[in-house]
């Protein structure tokens, strides 16, 4: 009996230090943005937009490290602005975002994303939430239309690119 019962408490023991060990999920998460957001911060052009004039007068979008954003038009002046989430650890990546006027009504737009250098694919779609149920189409898990409302291609600005012969 009581080798039974130092066993299971030994097993307790190891399992809860086993635990303290393993670094929680939202800390593994929050390491994964604040790696993602190394590469993804910045300022970057809009290349292309689908559906067409979807972007109206804007020209560049902003992302800054403390996950917000502001849609730029060709004068640099801010159309607007908002806040976005990121998950690189998802895949496809995930983009969420919001822009200020929009989630006072909740709205939102879920998004995926794809990074490679120096360009970045954006491809969304808007919705709402209603105690916390989604209204819109799912989350896009590629790169087209009509699975998504909006697809764009940008290109980060201020790097210097190598032509190659």
């Amino acid at each position: 009996m009581k080798k039974t019962v130092l066993g299971v408490v030994w097993l307790v023991a190891v399992g809860f230090g086993a635990a303290a060990d393993e670094p929680r999920t939202e800390e593994v998460q929050k390491k994964a943005v604040d790696k993602a957001l190394e590469t993804f911060a910045g300022t970057w052009e809009i290349v292309a937009a689908k559906p067409e004039g979807i972007m109206k007068e804007a020209r560049k979008l902003v992302f800054r490290r403390d996950l917000t954003y502001a849609a730029l038009d060709k004068d640099g002046k801010e159309l607007w602005a908002g806040t976005f989430d990121l998950d690189p650890t998802a895949t496809p990546k995930i983009w969420d975002h919001r822009s200020n006027e929009v989630a006072k009504k909740g709205g939102d737009v879920l998004g995926i994303y794809e990074l490679s250098g120096d360009t970045l694919k954006l491809c969304c779609v808007a919705g709402t939430w209603n105690d916390k149920q989604w209204t819109g189409k799912p989350r896009p898990t590629e790169f087209k239309l009509p699975v998504a409302d909006v697809m764009l291609e940008l290109r980060r600005v201020g790097t210097m690119r190598v032509r190659r012969p």
